[in-house]
Order: C-alpha cells, then sequence, then structure tokens
C-alpha cells in the first residue's frame, strides 16, 4: 500500500477502508486497488497544484487529503459522487497550505484593470466581462491559453476565481472558506475576470477566442 497510508489514523481498519474506497473508484479486484488510488492521488495532487503552484506542496497536499478520504470513507453518505468528494477534500487541503504560508506579497494587478478616458468613456472594451473562466474554458482552442492566464494571476485573485468560476463555488461559500467578507470576495471576482481578459485580449483581438 500507498507509504503515505502508514500515517492513517487506526491502522487495523485502514486497508478496510481502502479497499471500500478503491472499489468505489472502480477497482474490481486487488490487483487493481493500488493502482486506482494512486491514480485519484495524481488527480488530487493535479487539483491541488493549481492553487499552490509547487510540485511538493501539491503531492503533499494530495497525500492529506487521501489519508483524511481514508480515515473519512465510513461516513462517506454518497450525496455526491466519490470523485467530486475527493476533489472537495483535495481544494480544503490546497487552502489551508496556502493559509499556511502566511500572506505574501503580491503583484499588483492595477495594469490589467478597465482604464477610462477623461470624459469617463471606457479606453478598451475588450478588458471588461463578465465571463467566467469556466465559460471561456469550454472554449477547446482556448483551454491551455486560459490555463495558462488563470495561472498568471496573483495568488489570492487566482484562488478565488478557481473557487468561484471553476469549482462553482457561491459568493458565500468563496467568502468562508477563503475567511474574507462576501464583498471583498465579489471585487477579487470581477478584479481577476477582468485581469484574465486582459491577459486574453491578444487572442480575443486576433479571433482565437
Amino acid at each position: 500500500m500507498l507509504l503515505c497510508l502508514a500515517k492513517a489514523d487506526d491502522p487495523v481498519g485502514t486497508a478496510r477502508r481502502v479497499g471500500s474506497l478503491a472499489a468505489a473508484l472502480g477497482a474490481t479486484c486487488d490487483m487493481d486497488e493500488e493502482q486506482v488510488i494512486r491514480a485519484a492521488l495524481a488527480r488530487m495532487a493535479g487539483v491541488a497544484m493549481r492553487y499552490v503552484e509547487n510540485h511538493d506542496e501539491a503531492m503533499d497536499c494530495a497525500q492529506d487529503a487521501l489519508i483524511r478520504a481514508v480515515n473519512a470513507f465510513d461516513g462517506f453518505e454518497g450525496r455526491s459522487s466519490v470523485s467530486s468528494w475527493l476533489h472537495r477534500i483535495a481544494v480544503n487541503c490546497a487552502l489551508e497550505q496556502l493559509r499556511r504560508r502566511g500572506r505574501r506579497q503580491e503583484v499588483s494587478i492595477d495594469d490589467l484593470m478597465p482604464t477610462f478616458d477623461d470624459s469617463g468613456i471606457l479606453n478598451d472594451s475588450l478588458v471588461v466581462s463578465d465571463d467566467s473562466a469556466e465559460t471561456i474554458l469550454q472554449r477547446a482552442d482556448a483551454r491551455a491559453a486560459v490555463t495558462s492566464a488563470i495561472q498568471a494571476l496573483p495568488e489570492s485573485h487566482r484562488t478565488v476565481l478557481l473557487l468561484r468560476d471553476i469549482e462553482e463555488l457561491s459568493i458565500s461559500e468563496v467568502a468562508e472558506k477563503l475567511e474574507i467578507t462576501q464583498g471583498t470576495a465579489k471585487v477579487r471576482i470581477h478584479r481577476a475576470r477582468s485581469a484574465l481578459r486582459k491577459h486574453l485580449e491578444p487572442l480575443i483581438a486576433g479571433g482565437q477566442l
């Protein structure tokens, strides 16, 4: 079994819960069990990587998420798919890792915000958008560019965009997870979407998005 699971609580029950989790993820025999768990671990690391942007930290988050999932699997009620449940645990672990880092000095995104002339007319209509990141990502040809643009955003704006537009959490849920007010969450989301569109402006102007 994976070494990270050696840290799981209740060693006696761990093997049983791992087997149940693997079966819920599609394992059909004991030989499939570790392969399925490893695949789930890799997916959770990918989720965490969106937030922490560090391979080692993403793997730590994924291992922590897997241990939590194994320990809690007896209480899984099946209200969502197991994959969705694991995804949410990975996101929570990644957010906890960001909080442990503490507040970092971030690059300002003011240069990516809409600007207005002296008469109050918007200088560039391309930079204002109510489109969510997920809406733009649905265009297959835009996926790589949008993913890169999201990752280029400062941490606080990238995180709120991921939670709102990719994870599709409500404003109140985003605020709760980030321990900020709903007003602050709304402002960050608007600024992050505007900055994202500014990053994509050359592709938009060229008709590629």
